[in-house]
């Protein structure tokens, strides 16, 4: 960190990275989207997604646990039969099954089914779509060669 100044919310006052903070929603406050060190209780997060309205009352819910330029991650719960695409495919991606099953495509032909405690690996210039199986948690990686994220 460059600062040793924190604010109400116990982060640094200066925000490292391109992005600084999440701006935070009603039921959760902002956070900073990179650090020199981020960690993160996943059973918590999966837990706390579950009880926000747009699970509740919808199909899905994610929150960015980290962001900069070439480099997301990002923990999404899914209810049996919702999806998440990525269609240009430039980015290399993780996918983590963390609770529940779901289905991933890449392209039109490859397919794996995927459970709790396997990651698929989608390499880049791949588009690919995840379908939950059931109602699943996942922690999707993304990573833009540096060339590629305009930096």
């Amino acid at each position: 960190m460059t600062s040793e100044s924190f604010n109400d919310q116990g982060f640094s006052a200066e925000m490292p990275g391109s992005y600084g903070s999440t701006s935070g929603t009603d039921s959760r406050g902002p956070r900073p989207l990179i650090e020199e060190l981020m960690v993160f209780s996943l059973p918590a997060e999966i837990a706390a997604l579950r009880q926000e309205a747009p699970y509740r009352d919808g199909d899905r819910n994610s929150a960015t646990l980290a962001k900069e330029v070439d480099f997301r991650v990002l923990l999404t719960v899914l209810r049996n039969g919702a999806s998440l695409e990525e269609h240009d495919g430039e980015a290399r991606s993780s996918i983590q099954v963390l609770d529940g099953a779901a289905g991933l495509t890449v392209g039109s032909e490859q397919e794996a089914d995927l459970e709790v405690g396997e990651v698929g690996v989608i390499d880049a210039g791949s588009p690919w779509r995840l379908r939950a199986t059931a109602d699943c948690a996942v922690l999707l990686t993304l990573a833009w060669p540096r060339e590629k994220a305009g930096v």
